[in-house]
């Protein structure tokens, strides 16, 4: 769930705040859900990837100047390549440990000059591709300079200065554990892979947990962070509309928050996260879901960043209307909202009005789906 360029969600911790206080904000400057929605940016879909992309999972993607689409698929381990109409131009990346090879890829990112970094947990290395290359110009291995396991993301700061890591840890099926107590940690490496600083822990995303599976709960917390052209870490807790900065030493330097009510929690929402729920697994993780019920929706549900230092929020609701996200400035002034179709997960904005999501279609096959703001944001 981390997504770095000029924007990353990591997850941080609010807790580990320490200054400048946040600035809270006249709820006249947030306008009521249906006054927002009323006024919401609609949006066009202009186009799809095709069938023969073959995707079998979009967690991530990135967008070049050129407006050239790179998605990671994990399970093939492969990097496709989309041109601004959603056309494949081409695949790279295969299997291995070699040059140019992985054994799995959790994201990419377009450096200055649309040179691509692709990040392999398994193996521990970042692999950079020269622009418009598939061949490794070169790779770095975080293995040995790091004590216990690889990151789980990692990602280059805005300003080529140094790689921002998030470690999360994995579950441990043994007698007494409390997953309730995981935390992950996000530390600051120098190009080297050389461990620099720890920034900040924080909770975990919330899982469900049934016998020896894990999912993530559908209605459960997580925290989002941005990342700024200016290397600041824009923070958000999913209980509430808030945001926190950060500096890259882990200080606090600011921050906003607004009033806000997410919407309760209905009889058909719990019905929808128990279809979307693997049939295999279903009667397993029903009983889970059933006792770990909130009343309400999580504030926010997801979290971009434009390349104008935008803030993006998603707004929780039901998932059977368009989703609300909502735009900020870093300072917290409400710049307008937008309406995302139902079904349709946003990966990545740009102030021209592009939206960039992935969708699954009736067969459950993802999709890059390319969307334009009927009016971009000034």
């Amino acid at each position: 769930m981390l997504r770095l360029s000029c924007c990353w969600p990591l997850l941080l911790l609010l807790a580990a705040a320490c200054g400048t206080a946040e600035s809270v904000h006249d709820p006249s400057r947030f306008p009521e859900a249906g006054s927002r929605r009323g006024r919401a940016i609609a949006l066009r879909e202009v186009a799809t990837s095709p069938s023969d992309a073959a995707f079998t999972a979009i967690d991530a993607l990135d967008v070049d100047s050129r407006g050239a689409i790179y998605v990671p698929d994990m399970y093939q381990t492969r990097i496709t390549v989309l041109d601004a109409t959603g056309k494949v131009l081409r695949a790279f990346g295969r299997r291995g440990s070699g040059p140019g090879e992985f054994r799995s890829i959790r994201g990419v990112q377009v450096l200055a000059g649309d040179s691509l970094l692709a990040y392999d947990p398994t193996l521990g290395r970042i692999t950079v591709f020269a622009p418009g290359s598939d061949q490794a110009a070169y790779s770095v291995s975080l293995a040995g300079k790091l004590p216990g396991p690889m990151p789980f993301e990692v990602r280059r700061t805005a300003d080529n200065s140094a790689l921002v890591a998030l470690f999360r840890p994995q579950f441990q099926f043994v007698a007494g554990a409390d997953f309730s107590a995981r935390k992950d940690l996000v530390r600051l490496l120098a190009l080297d892979g050389a461990p620099q600083r720890d920034l900040l822990e924080f909770p975990s995303r919330s899982f469900l947990v049934a016998e020896n599976s894990v999912m993530p709960h559908p209605f459960g917390h997580e925290g989002f962070a941005l990342l700024d052209s200016g290397n600041h870490l824009h923070f958000i807790w999913s209980d509430s509309l808030g945001v926190a900065r950060y500096d890259l030493e882990g200080r606090r330097i600011g921050g906003f928050s607004l009033p806000y009510t997410a919407p309760p929690l209905t009889p058909d929402d719990h019905r929808d996260a128990l279809a979307a729920i693997p049939e295999q697994v279903r009667a397993r993780f029903t009983p889970v879901l059933r006792d770990s019920l909130p009343s309400r929706w999580p504030a926010v549900r997801g979290a971009v960043m434009d390349d104008r230092d935008r803030i993006w929020v998603a707004l929780g609701a039901s998932a059977r209307q368009p989703s609300e996200w909502a735009a900020f400035s870093v300072d917290g002034a409400y710049l307008g909202s937008m309406l995302v179709p139902a079904g349709s997960e946003v990966r990545r904005i740009r102030a021209d009005g592009r939206v960039y999501a992935s969708r699954n279609d009736e067969d459950d096959v993802p999709h890059v789906v390319i969307y334009q703001m009927a009016r971009p944001l000034r």
